[in-house]
């Protein structure tokens, strides 16, 4: 870096320091105000703006900054103008994805009715060894489409498996299967091209549940005969492991949204919609033209897609969810399929290079190829975040700067692209955020991008883990180390410059370097923490809904009650008090039979896992078992039409230090107990209890079917027989044992259990 101090600007920038910092303040403040009207024109003030300040700052950094004192300094500096210059590239495909968007993305043709009139449609759902409760939500929701017309649902198992041939029967659904496995996924969807005669196909990843609405939001887009395949955003109705692990599913969207929908939508603009293995329907006449499903990578969707627009056939984007699936639940799975994709990407463009790919128009080669470029960032992020430890650890200069020039250029150009990347993504994406997801994802995705161009290819497809559980907190230690690495040199470096080595360095360098170290460490601190998995107790996603039901949960009538959250595999369920306030039903013994009567459902038979009081009655957890496949469509159904099914896709709030705080603080907390198992009451009244051939009268505090907690003056010992009279209460006296005592000065407080409640818990095991 320059050894000029104090405030010296190179000549060229003595113009722009008196009104540039100003003219940038006053443009973004234009484009915030004018998003609030118009997300497009404030989007285009933003890309208007980054592309000025861009321009200067690359600009001044190839004039003035390289370092030329030492052949290190140069190699050095040579590769980070040259990452920042691939990121300059980069920035001109976003300008154009962000600049226009479809007309075409949203259908106003409704479905005929007719059926008649409406093609074919054949769902071609793929499995290889993901487990039934992954699979059947998404057969579920497959039969349970909405739809005139000829519709017939593949489930297509490349495992061979006999429990999905059980589920196939069991939802009246066809089962393939073949015996040679060449291709993966590929060769699978290509088996079903050939034992199928829909006109249009659904593909449709095995954890990807549709909703009943899907075909209408897509099949009308097929009235142009040269439009091959509509894709609908891959959504997620569970948190990935940034949010999950990071405390921060409230207020942060999911990893892939951006790109899901921001940049999909962009890309409809030139007929460069990606293909992303999902949530798709294609006019099989398009596929059989290229030859079916593109073989030979282990990405086939994006070489499918861009087949098929190479071939002169147009895609679509719609911009609604209409299907959702399960997003990696954990970091480590996260990083397998993110490896599998940038690979994949490689294999590609070496087999069919955008650039040279026959039919493909201007536009659609430099957004693919945009793309491939895309999956380097590991490489990029490596380059940004070692460079200035180069100048701190070993004094190589990296950047010939000094600190008014920098405050001049790069500067603004940092601030601009700080809110110019939240007005382009339409709040899905943040700079700070994208900084934390490239260096987590950073060393594991540039070891593999390097792996693949040296030759260390493979074409094998891994499966990407879903509807994994975990019950304790595990430290992906592997994972974590290059991170780990990286911040004890940064924060050693830090404290080597500023502690004991200060006199060695250059004062505006040495300010810059620390500017750009510290928010490396902020990444760096995130990209550690988030190897911190956290448990997922739940073996199936909950969704918020707010459902009338009848509730058959204990002797007498059904109750009225509301599903406050729904699940395949249960729900919480809200069982209010009686208009006269009687709250005795919820002492008395369960319903030998507990059942949940759903609208489009029936009663749907399960157990009662849970019971607790809440101001106006009594909350439910039941466990749906014997579920028939009549319901699960139904429950599926319900769980998918919730508005809440798929969580909002903008960034609320995202803060690094308050998702640092709940990480620390959610790992240092212990798991909070279990919620009872039966309701348990607040009651104010005298009993009288019987013990050892003497009465007493001892204050009752709670009560529950099972047993109750009483107050009194005297001694008990955990394991004593006895019997308390509960006239006062709604219950009849009852037979007991002491389950544990505690004193409390003169007063003992005990908890009593009930002898018919352990009778019928021997009964109903």
């Amino acid at each position: 870096m320059k050894t000029m101090g104090g405030f010296m600007l190179d000549a060229w920038l003595w113009p722009l320091s008196g009104w540039y910092a100003g003219a940038v303040v006053v443009a973004l403040v234009v484009a915030v105000l004018a998003a609030r009207t118009s997300a497009i024109a404030g989007r285009r003030v933003a890309l208007v703006l980054i592309a000025v300040t861009t321009t200067i700052y690359v600009t001044w950094r190839l004039l003035e900054t390289i370092p030329t004192d030492s052949i290190w300094s140069s190699i050095a500096g040579v590769t980070l103008i040259t990452a920042e210059l691939i990121g300059a590239v980069q920035l001109i495909a976003t300008f154009a994805i962000s600049w226009r968007t479809s007309s075409r993305s949203v259908s106003s043709t409704p479905l005929s009715t007719d059926p008649s009139r409406l093609p074919s449609v054949d769902i071609f759902i793929t499995t290889y060894d993901e487990s039934i409760a992954v699979l059947e939500p998404t057969v579920a929701g497959a039969v349970g489409i909405r739809y005139p017309g000829e519709l017939t649902v593949y489930l297509c198992d490349d495992g061979s498996r006999e429990s999905v041939r059980a589920l196939a029967a069991r939802y009246g659904v066809i089962h393939l299967t073949r015996d040679e496995h060449a291709h993966a996924k590929a060769g699978n969807l290509n088996n079903a091209l050939a034992h199928s005669t829909g006109e249009l196909i659904v593909t449709l990843d095995a954890d990807m549940i549709p909703r009943s609405s899907f075909l209408e939001v897509t099949v009308p887009h097929f009235d142009d005969p040269r439009l091959a395949y509509v894709q609908a955003p891959q959504a997620f109705h569970n948190d990935d492991p940034f949010q999950h692990n990071l405390f921060s599913g409230a207020s942060l969207p999911n990893e892939q949204d951006y790109f899901m929908r921001s940049m999909q939508e962009g890309k409809a603009a030139y007929n460069a919609v990606m293909y992303v293995g999902s949530n798709t329907v294609f006019r099989r006449t398009a596929l059989e033209h290229i030859g079916g499903f593109a073989t030979g990578v282990i990405t086939e969707d994006m070489a499918t897609g861009m087949l098929l627009q190479a071939a002169g056939f147009r895609s679509e984007f719609v911009p609604e969810v209409i299907a959702a699936g399960l997003a990696p639940e954990s970091f480590a799975t996260l990083l397998t399929q993110r490896t599998r994709w940038s690979r994949g990407n490689i294999q590609t463009v070496r087999r069919w290079n955008p650039l040279t790919l026959p039919g493909l128009s201007f536009m659609q080669r430099w957004l693919y190829l945009d793309g491939i470029i895309y999956w380097h960032f590991g490489v990029l992020k490596m380059v940004f975040v070692v460079a200035p430890l180069l100048y701190l650890l070993l004094g190589v200069t990296v950047v010939d700067a000094d600190l008014a020039s920098v405050a001049v250029v790069w500067l603004p150009y940092f601030a601009t692209s700080l809110v110019a990347m939240r007005l382009v993504s339409g709040g899905r994406r943040s700079s700070l955020w994208t900084h934390v997801y490239e260096t987590a994802m950073a060393p594991t995705v540039a070891l593999a991008v390097v792996a693949e161009w040296v030759g260390l290819s493979t074409t094998a497809f891994a499966v990407t883990p879903k509807g994994v559980s975990s019950d304790s907190l595990n430290f992906r230690v592997g994972l974590a180390l290059p991170n780990i690495v990286l911040l004890v040199l940064s924060i050693a470096a830090l404290l080597n410059a500023w502690m004991w080595s200060a006199d060695h360095y250059v004062v505006d360098s040495l300010i810059i370097t620390t500017f750009w170290t510290l928010y490396n460490i902020a990444g760096l601190t995130m990209a550690v923490l988030v190897c911190l998995e956290r448990p997922r107790h739940r073996r199936t996603e909950r969704t918020d809904v707010d459902l009338p039901a009848r509730a058959f949960f204990w002797p007498g009538a059904p109750r009225l009650s509301r599903v406050l959250d729904l699940s395949t595999g249960g729900a919480r369920v809200f069982v209010p008090w009686t208009a006269d306030g009687d709250r005795s039903f919820a002492v008395s013994a369960p319903h030998p039979t507990p059942q949940l009567v759903l609208a489009d459902v029936g009663a749907v038979p399960g157990l009662i896992r849970w019971v607790t009081e809440v101001p106006q009655g009594l909350q439910v957890g039941f466990e749906f078992v014997d579920v028939s496949a009549a319901h699960a469509i139904g429950i599926v159904r319900h769980i998918t039409e919730s508005p809440d099914w798929v969580r909002g896709d903008r960034e609320e709030g995202a803060r690094l230090l308050g998702a640092a705080r709940r990480t620390i603080e959610g790992a240092a907390r212990r798991v909070e107990p279990s919620l009872r198992s039966e309701a348990r009451l607040v009651t104010r009244g005298l009993a009288t209890l019987h013990h050892r051939g003497t009465s007493s009268v001892v204050h009752l505090e709670d009560l529950s079917f099972g047993g109750c907690r009483i107050r009194l003056q005297g001694d008990l010992a955990v394991g004593d027989p006895v019997t308390i009279d509960l006239s006062d209460s709604t219950a009849a006296p009852r037979a007991a044992s002491v389950r544990w005592v505690e004193r409390r000065g003169r007063r003992l407080i005990a908890g009593l259990r009930f002898e018919l409640a352990r009778a019928e818990e021997k009964v109903a095991r």
